[in-house]
């Protein structure tokens, strides 16, 4: 007998027409405590910061220095058990009735606010760190470890803006060392939807909705866990342009470039190999390759 779907009609629906939906309940309490028990442990440890998977996403990154806003790239590279939650496996359901059965796993982020200094996430669209010379169908889930609000940044979305092309995108301070990229083309900022959750619950977004967080202005800091799921892009070389990727050079880029040439690119190869894609049935070694040397930077 077949599962019933995650979402109803009415849910999808929503989806379609406003690019995002929230969820209240995603996964069962005690494994919320879990789930955030481990994140906190990687970064209390700076997990992953020799690769350059763990990196400041607000500043340059100074490991004498305390991260104003720490960002863990792929987690269960460290802890496998975070994709054997049920979590993953209801996530990845709704990824694939929304954006059909060929839908998969393309990443994680982890993202921590501190208590009270936690800065703000520009408004941005995922696509715009993406290359331009795809095109792309892709959503994230944004799992809160906490109750967020607007005190402690929950996510905001601009309904409908996911049926727009991609915006004009900038570094902030035109610094491409910095991480974040912030739209800065003219949107309807006063349309900004807030959307509060509880611990456990979370949000929906296409890869070309609009979204913000607020700084982290709370006592304690806010921890969200995100999946990104997507079918295999389509290369269309020439497609279009994307001006503000053109020079940027973070030091986890500089970090992770040192680590493959001490052989962690053999490491790098087990690790995304298995989510490289078939695609019209025949094997996309240019999947394997970009897979292997892609240095991801997904801001949320």
């Amino acid at each position: 007998m077949k599962e019933p779907l995650p979402l109803s009609a009415n849910v999808t629906s929503e989806y379609e027409k406003n690019g995002y939906i929230s969820i209240e309940t995603m996964c069962p309490p005690e494994e919320v405590q879990e789930i955030r028990q481990t994140l906190l442990r990687m970064f209390e440890n700076r997990t992953g910061y020799n690769e350059g998977a763990q990196y400041d996403f607000s500043g340059r990154d100074d490991p004498d220095k305390p991260q104003t806003f720490p960002s863990l790239h792929d987690p269960s590279h460290y802890a496998p058990e975070l994709l054997k939650t049920q979590y993953h496996k209801r996530a990845l359901a709704i990824a694939r009735q929304l954006l059909g059965e060929d839908a998969a796993l393309y990443g994680e982020h982890a993202l921590l606010k501190p208590a009270r200094v936690g800065p703000e996430t520009p408004w941005h669209q995922d696509e715009a760190f993406r290359s331009p010379d795809f095109e792309y169908r892709e959503l994230s889930i944004w799992l809160a470890l906490q109750p967020v609000g607007s005190v402690n940044g929950c996510m905001q979305f601009i309904p409908g803006s996911h049926k727009q092309d991609v915006l004009e995108h900038r570094s902030p301070g035109y610094d491409k060392a910095l991480h974040p990229l912030e739209c800065c083309a003219d949107f309807p900022r006063d349309q900004a939807v807030p959307v509060p959750l509880p611990a456990g619950g979370c949000t929906i977004h296409d890869m070309r909705t609009l979204h913000y967080t607020a700084p982290n202005s709370s006592e304690a800091p806010r921890l969200a866990y995100i999946l990104i799921f997507n079918v295999p892009p389509t290369y269309k070389p020439g497609l279009r342009e994307f001006p503000w990727l053109e020079g940027r050079r973070t030091d986890s880029q500089l970090r992770k470039r040192e680590w493959h040439r001490r052989g962690g690119i053999a490491v790098e190869v087990m690790r995304r190999l298995p989510r490289a894609r078939l695609t019209n049935g025949k094997w996309m070694a240019w999947a394997a390759i970009r897979a292997v040397s892609k240095v991801w930077n997904r801001p949320r």
